[in-house]
């Protein structure tokens, strides 16, 4: 009985998260390479600045962004991203009025834009928010994570099916192991392809699933409570910001009333231009060239991002963000002494969060280089076609003009897929959330089932 209920779960449920589960695998097979195309897209934008007969000795960040930001009324600066030794562009993303996220890349010596893109129509952003949310914001993230969490419960449940084969085929260790190609049906030869791959592949696959759990919406809260009340936070301040500069006695509170890094649209708030980029000039604050000339800013991995301070009195923000995660890095600066008001290393999080950090790491193909990528394929495309093999096994034994489901089971529920449901809602909740509602299926589905019967 245990068995039987299991495969029409797996059925059902193998309909319904194969298709997102290809999607997933393809866009994140795509991703794991996000350090090459990332280098291939600053390789064409860079292609595109002007060749020069002689190289400046240094260059003017600070002007070039008063410049971009004096053509874009109303912009204020997200953040900025330091440009390597070899490259010709310096990077700028900007938050219009209408709260669009563009991207500017200046000429490192002339501060020209050689090159501008909506944010969210860069490949890699599309291809993330693909893979995380379907397009759909937090919506599209929910239906996600309730197709990882039901891929988990199709590759257990389904390692238990095929390690539980009866009849003739019980004890037949090298059957479960190699795919049965010489079978003469083919049905046969489909359920080996699907059964095999998946046995291979079943660790990986659910260690590709369980280290993006601490991405979700609902795995992610859970897991942020529990590091919360066993004390396993880090030192904080790296995405949620709340430090403060001091400000220095000389400054007019009144001065600090205009956002940082902001033009004012409306004429109204300031008579000329000059008025409005008083904070570029100002020697009580410290300026972009300013915290990119920091020695300490060359030392670290790229790509590095440059955040500026919140109104009225925020701080530098610099995160190296290089995709091994055991090398990113985080600064805070005064806004207005440009000394160092924390940093950031791996070793200050607690050694939980860095076995998840780790985890994040070999999930993203960035663990142990391009090894650890190679892996990330091949898991990839055992998804895609265990899946593939399965909904062809469900179309060749299907009855034609039927769905093909396993029939409902006779006798008492076993206390075993209890069991299986109460583990598992414990530990994926957005399977918990959908399992009232399958119950409630199952139940009005015999119930027409029984009428139909009697009648």
């Amino acid at each position: 009985m245990l068995r039987h209920c299991l495969w029409r779960w797996h059925f059902f449920a193998g309909l319904v998260v194969c298709p997102f589960a290809i999607l997933l695998a393809i866009t994140g097979a795509i991703y794991l390479f996000k350090s090459q195309i990332a280098a291939y897209e600053e390789a064409r934008i860079n292609a595109l600045a002007p060749a020069v007969a002689t190289a400046p000795t240094h260059s003017a960040f600070d002007s070039y962004l008063k410049d971009l930001l004096t053509g874009n009324p109303g912009a204020q600066l997200k953040r900025a991203v330091l440009n390597k030794p070899s490259d010709r562009s310096f990077e700028v993303e900007l938050r219009h009025v209408d709260n669009r996220l563009v991207t500017y890349w200046l000429d490192i010596y002339t501060g020209k834009v050689i090159a501008v893109k909506n944010s969210d129509r860069r490949f890699l952003q599309i291809v993330k928010k693909l893979h995380s949310e379907l397009l759909f914001g937090n919506t599209g993230s929910y239906v996600v994570e309730l197709m990882a969490s039901w891929l988990i419960i199709l590759i257990v449940s389904g390692l238990y099916l095929w390690l539980s084969k009866p009849g003739k085929e019980t004890g037949k260790t090298r059957r479960f192991f190699l795919p049965q190609l010489s079978a003469k049906k083919k049905v046969l030869t489909w359920r080996s392809l699907h059964g095999v791959l998946g046995l291979w592949f079943a660790i990986p696959i659910l260690i590709l699933l369980l280290t993006g759990l601490p991405w979700t919406q609902l795995w992610g809260a859970g897991f942020d409570r529990v590091k919360t009340l066993a004390g396993w936070q880090g030192p904080g301040q790296e995405w949620f910001v709340t430090l403060q500069s001091k400000i220095p006695d000389s400054r007019r509170v009144s001065e600090l009333d205009s956002g940082l890094w902001e033009i004012r649209s409306d004429k109204r708030e300031a008579k000329n231009t000059s008025e409005v980029f008083d904070f570029f000039s100002s020697a009580t604050r410290v300026t972009l060239d300013d915290i990119i000339n920091k020695p300490e800013i060359a030392e670290l991995k790229h790509p590095v991002y440059i955040m500026p301070p919140k109104p009225n009195n925020g701080v530098w923000t610099v995160r190296a963000m290089p995709a091994q995660r055991s090398e990113r890095v985080t600064l805070h600066y005064d806004q207005y002494s440009g000394d160092e008001i924390m940093r950031i290393e791996f070793q200050d999080h607690h050694p939980v969060q860095r076995f998840v950090s780790h985890g994040i790491s070999l999930h993203e193909g960035a663990l142990f280089g391009w090894l650890n990528q190679a892996l990330g394929v091949l898991t990839a495309l055992a998804v895609i076609f265990v899946s593939c093999f399965g909904l062809y096994l469900w179309w060749l034994r299907k009855p034609k003009g039927k769905l093909g489901a396993p029939p409902l089971g006779t006798g008492e529920f076993p206390k075993g897929l209890v069991f299986l449901i109460f583990a598992f809602a414990v530990f994926l909740p957005a399977a918990a959330l959908s399992f009232g509602g399958i119950l409630l299926l199952e139940f009005l589905w015999a119930r027409r089932t029984w009428v139909m019967q009697a009648d």
